[in-house]
C-alpha cells in the first residue's frame, strides 16, 4: 500500500471515529454478560499453552461497555443516566433476537409482543396505550439505526444482525427523534464491513422449528463502498392445535431481509438501508379456561356463557381449556413491514452534520375466527396500514471538549388507516338477538365496517449540551420544542343489509350502522426538557441526578363511534382526539466499579408523575334502557399516574472466564387520580337484579390503587423482579487434532444460563370479588456449546424457558351483556412455551 493511500485510509478512519453514533454500530461491543474477544488460533500446538495463559490474563477483566444513549460513544459507567445495554456477542450466543427476549437482560423492561397490532414495550410498568389503538403512540419509543418508529406494529421484528440494544429510562427527546414520556429503546445494527465476511447459521428445534440465517458483507470498492446483506427464515409448528381448522396456533412463519450500502468519502459517510419483514402466523390467540363468573358482586345469580349457549343456540359448553380450542373460520395474520433509510454524516471543521431520511410502511391483514366452541357468531379484525416519513438533521460538536453540544430539527408525517370489520356468521341472529328461533339470514353474511384515519405532522427543534465544569462536575441540559398537528376521523357503514329487518338486527348487534364523525383536528406546541448534573467522586464512583419533562400530543381515537342504546336512542359521540400526556421524571443514581473493574454495581431511584395518561378506557356512564351500562370502549385519559421505585444492575468477574450479571427492580406504579374508572365486570349487574334497590355503580374510584391488569389499556405490573445470568468459557486446546484438516484448531467450550424472576402480578381489576393473579414465576434459559477459537465453527445446544413455565399476561373472568356473554380467557406470554434446539454456525471468511 502506498503512503498516499495509507494517509487517505487514516483520514477516513478519523472521520469514522468522529461521527460517533454511526461508528459505534461497527464496533465490537461486549455488554451484560458478554465474554471477552475470542482467542486467536496459534500457528502450532506448542504455542497453545503460552497463548492460553496470555488470554487468561487478559480475560481477567471484563471489557468496558460502550453506549450511545447521548449520541456519543461513551463508557456506560460514565453516562450519568439509567441506561442498560445488550451487545452483539451476548445476543448471538443466547439467541436474543426479538424484543421479548431482551427482558431477561434489562431491569424494569417488559415487552408484550404477542401480536403485530397490540405490541407494547413496558418500562417501569408503563407501556402507554396497549391493546390496539392505531392512532396512538407508545410511551416507550423505538429507535432503530437513528430512525424513530411511530406505530407499535413496527415492534414486530427480528433483529438478527444486532450490534447493540440500549434501554434508556425516563422521558426522551432532547437529542434525537420524537419525544417520549417514559423511555426509549435504541437499537443499532451491524455496519457493512470493508473486510469480506460471510456466516451462515442453521438451528433445529422442537415443534419442527427451523431457523436459517445468513450474514454477508464486504467491499464493493476498496475503502470506499461496502455492502451487507442479512437474511433469516423462521418456521415452526404451533404450540397449540385447533381441532376444527387444524391451525397451528402460536407458530412461527416469518422471514426478513436487510440490505445496506455504506460509502466513505474523504469527509463524509453515507449509509443506505433497506429492510423487509413478512410474517404469516396464527399469533392472535386468547384461550378459553372456563365459564363466565357465576355470581354478581351483589350476590345475584348471573346468566353465564354456558347458559346462553344452551338457551340461544341449543349447544353445550364444550371448550374450557386453552390447549383444546375449536375455532371456526380461522386464518392467519398477514403482516408486512418495509423500510428505507439514508444517513449522511459530513465533517464540517471539527463538527459533524448528520442527516437522516426515512420511510416505513406497516401492513396488517388479520383473519380472525367467528367463534370458539364450534360457534359461528362474529369475528372482528382491524386491517391496518401505516405510512411514516421522517427527516432529521443534527449538528454536533466533537467530544472531549469543555462544552459538548448538539442541535437539530426533526420532521415527521404519519398516515394511519385502521379499517375495522365485524363479520357475522349463521348463528349471529340467534345469539345477538337472544332468540333461538331468529332467522339466521338476518345477519349471516353481513358485516359492520368502520374506517378510522389518523394523520400526524410533527416539527421539532431540539438541543442538548454538556458543560464539564471541572474534572469532577458536569452539567447536561437539553430543551425541545415540538409543534404537532393531529387529525382524525371515523366513518362507519354496513354491508349485506338489504331489508329493514336486517337493518334493525344490525343496529342491535353492532350498536351503529352508518355514521361519520367528520374530521377533527388538534394543534399543540409542547416543551420537553432535561437538567442532568453529575459528580465523579473518583475514577470508580459517579453520582448523578436528573429532572426531565416529556410530552405526547393527543392521541387519535380511530375507532370513535356514536353511542346508541338498545332502542336506537342517540346518546353521544365518543371523542376523536384525546388530551396530551405530560410526564415529569426525577432520577437519583450512582454508578460504581470495584476490584480493578471486575465488579460493577449501579443503583437508581426514580419518581415519575404522568398527567392525563393516555389509555384505552371503558365508559360505563351511559345506561341502556334495560338499566345495564353500555360499557363502550374508547381512547381517553387517566388524570394522574405515578411511578416510583429502585433499579440496580451489575456484573462480577470472580474468576477467570466466569462472568455473572444481575439486575433487579422494585416498582410502585399507581393511579393517583382515576376517579371515573369502569367497574369490574362483576359489578355491572342489570337493574332487574338490583338487591334492596341498590343499582350497580356506574364508575369506581381507583385513585391510590396499584396499576394492575384487568383495566383496559394497561399491562400487569410486577412490584418486584430480578434477573441473573452466568457465562463461562473454558479453552480446551486442539482436542480434535487427531482428525486433522479443519478440525486441527484450538476450541473453547462455553455455557450460559439466565434466570428472570417476577413477583406475582394482579390480572384482575381492583375491587372485583374474583381476584385473579399470575403467581410468581421464573423463566430459565440455558445453553452449552463448543466453538473454534477463530470463530469459524460453533455448535451449541440451547433451551428457552427450560422448565416450561406457562405464564400469562392477561386473564378475564368473563363478561355478561344483553347481547350475549363471554367465557373466561387467558393470553399467554411471549415465551410461555419451552423451546429447545441446536445451532450450527459456520463462518466462511
Amino acid at each position: 500500500m502506498s503512503r498516499a493511500s495509507g494517509e487517505k485510509r487514516e483520514s477516513r478512519a478519523s472521520l469514522l471515529r468522529s461521527v460517533g453514533f454511526a461508528s459505534l454500530a461497527a464496533a465490537g461491543v461486549l455488554v451484560f454478560g458478554a465474554g471477552p474477544a475470542a482467542t486467536q488460533s496459534a500457528p502450532a500446538p506448542a504455542a497453545d499453552a503460552n497463548n492460553a495463559a496470555a488470554a487468561a490474563a487478559a480475560n481477567a477483566q471484563v471489557d468496558d461497555v460502550t453506549v450511545t444513549a447521548r449520541l456519543r460513544e461513551e463508557k456506560a459507567q460514565d453516562v450519568p443516566l439509567p441506561v442498560s445495554v445488550v451487545g452483539r456477542k451476548t445476543a448471538e450466543r443466547e439467541h436474543i433476537e426479538r424484543l421479548g427476549d431482551f427482558a431477561q437482560k434489562v431491569p424494569n423492561f417488559v415487552p408484550y409482543v404477542t401480536n403485530p397490532r397490540t405490541s407494547a414495550m413496558s418500562i417501569r410498568g408503563i407501556s402507554g396505550i396497549s391493546g390496539g389503538a392505531d392512532g396512538s403512540e407508545s410511551a416507550v419509543g423505538l429507535i432503530v439505526d437513528n430512525v424513530f418508529y411511530t406505530h407499535v406494529g413496527f415492534q414486530w421484528a427480528d433483529f438478527v444482525d444486532l450490534q447493540s440494544l440500549e434501554v434508556a429510562r425516563g422521558p426522551q427527546g432532547t437529542l434525537l427523534g420524537k419525544n417520549t414520556t417514559v423511555g426509549a429503546v435504541v437499537i443499532h445494527t451491524q455496519l457493512p464491513s470493508f473486510t469480506p465476511e460471510a456466516s451462515f447459521e442453521t438451528s433445529f428445534a422442537n415443534r419442527s422449528r427451523i431457523i436459517e440465517k445468513a450474514n454477508i458483507s464486504g467491499p464493493i470498492i476498496d475503502d470506499k463502498l461496502a455492502y451487507r446483506v442479512t437474511f433469516f427464515l423462521d418456521k415452526s409448528d404451533g404450540a397449540i392445535n385447533d381441532a376444527l381448522t387444524g391451525a397451528d396456533l402460536l407458530n412461527n412463519n416469518r422471514w426478513g431481509v436487510r440490505g445496506q450500502l455504506y460509502y466513505v468519502g474523504d469527509n463524509f459517510t453515507d449509509r443506505l438501508i433497506f429492510d423487509r419483514l413478512r410474517s404469516d402466523e396464527y399469533n392472535n390467540y386468547s384461550g378459553v379456561i372456563g365459564n363466565t363468573f357465576p355470581v354478581w358482586a351483589n350476590g345475584a345469580i348471573n346468566t353465564t356463557y354456558a347458559q346462553n349457549l344452551a338457551s340461544r343456540l341449543h349447544i353445550p359448553f364444550l371448550v374450557n381449556s386453552p390447549y383444546a380450542p375449536v375455532l371456526s373460520r380461522l386464518g392467519n395474520l398477514d403482516q408486512r413491514t418495509t423500510g428505507v433509510s439514508n444517513e449522511i454524516n459530513v465533517q464540517i471543521g471539527d463538527n459533524t452534520l448528520t442527516a437522516i431520511s426515512a420511510w416505513r410502511e406497516f401492513i396488517l391483514h388479520p383473519r380472525n375466527s367467528l367463534g370458539n366452541n364450534y360457534t359461528q357468531i362474529s369475528g372482528n379484525a382491524f386491517d391496518v396500514k401505516v405510512d411514516q416519513y421522517s427527516q432529521e438533521v443534527r449538528l454536533a460538536s466533537p467530544k472531549d471538549q469543555t462544552i459538548e453540544w448538539q442541535v437539530g430539527v426533526y420532521a415527521l408525517h404519519e398516515a394511519v388507516s385502521s379499517y375495522q370489520h365485524t363479520d357475522y356468521g349463521y348463528q349471529a341472529s340467534q345469539w345477538l338477538l337472544n332468540n333461538f328461533n331468529a332467522d339466521p339470514a338476518l345477519l349471516n353474511g353481513t358485516s359492520e365496517h368502520t374506517d378510522g384515519k389518523a394523520r400526524t405532522f410533527s416539527l421539532a427543534e431540539f438541543g442538548q449540551a454538556t458543560w464539564h465544569i471541572d474534572e469532577q462536575w458536569a452539567l447536561t441540559a437539553g430543551l425541545r420544542d415540538t409543534f404537532e398537528i393531529r387529525e382524525g376521523s371515523d366513518f362507519g357503514w354496513a354491508s349485506g343489509v338489504y331489508t329493514s329487518a336486517q337493518a334493525a338486527a344490525m343496529q342491535t348487534a353492532a350498536g351503529t350502522t352508518f355514521f361519520d364523525t367528520g374530521g377533527r383536528k388538534a394543534t399543540r406546541n409542547s416543551l420537553s426538557g432535561l437538567v442532568n448534573p453529575s459528580y465523579k467522586y473518583s475514577d470508580n464512583i459517579l453520582f448523578y441526578g436528573s429532572a426531565a419533562r416529556g410530552e405526547k400530543s393527543g392521541a387519535i381515537n380511530t375507532a370513535a363511534l356514536p353511542v346508541f342504546d338498545s332502542k336506537q336512542n342517540f346518546k353521544e359521540w365518543q371523542p376523536v382526539v384525546t388530551k396530551p400526556e405530560v410526564s415529569w421524571d426525577y432520577e437519583l443514581g450512582v454508578k460504581t466499579n470495584w476490584l480493578d473493574n471486575k465488579l460493577i454495581l449501579n443503583g437508581n431511584l426514580y419518581w415519575n408523575d404522568i398527567y392525563d395518561f393516555q389509555s384505552i378506557l371503558v365508559n360505563t356512564a351511559i345506561v341502556d334502557v334495560t338499566g345495564v351500562p353500555l360499557r363502550k370502549t374508547y381512547l381517553g385519559n387517566i388524570g394522574h399516574v405515578r411511578l416510583r421505585g429502585f433499579e440496580f444492575d451489575g456484573r462480577w468477574n470472580p474468576v477467570e472466564r466466569l462472568w455473572i450479571t444481575f439486575s433487579g427492580a422494585l416498582t410502585d406504579a399507581r393511579y393517583v387520580n382515576y376517579k371515573n374508572a369502569a367497574p369490574p365486570p362483576d359489578w355491572t349487574w342489570p337493574a332487574s337484579l338490583n338487591v334492596n334497590g341498590v343499582a350497580a355503580p356506574l364508575s369506581v374510584d381507583l385513585s391510590g390503587q396499584r396499576i394492575t391488569g384487568g383495566v383496559a389499556g394497561n399491562s400487569p405490573v410486577a412490584p418486584y423482579s430480578f434477573n441473573i445470568g452466568v457465562n463461562y468459557e473454558l479453552p480446551l486446546g486442539r482436542i480434535f487434532e487427531g482428525i486433522g484438516g479443519f478440525a486441527d484448531v484450538p476450541v473453547t467450550a462455553f455455557t450460559y444460563g439466565n434466570l428472570a424472576w417476577k413477583y406475582k402480578t394482579q390480572l384482575s381489576q381492583p375491587g372485583s370479588i374474583y381476584s385473579v393473579f399470575q403467581p410468581s414465576y421464573s423463566i430459565v434459559n440455558f445453553g452449552i456449546g463448543l466453538r473454534t477459537d477463530d470463530e469459524r465453527y460453533s455448535l451449541h445446544f440451547w433451551a428457552k424457558n427450560l422448565f416450561d413455565q406457562r405464564y400469562v399476561t392477561a386473564q378475564t373472568i368473563g363478561t355478561a351483556t344483553t347481547t350475549g356473554s363471554a367465557p373466561q380467557t387467558v393470553t399467554f406470554g411471549d415465551n410461555a412455551f419451552r423451546a429447545y434446539g441446536a445451532t450450527l454456525k459456520v463462518k466462511l471468511y
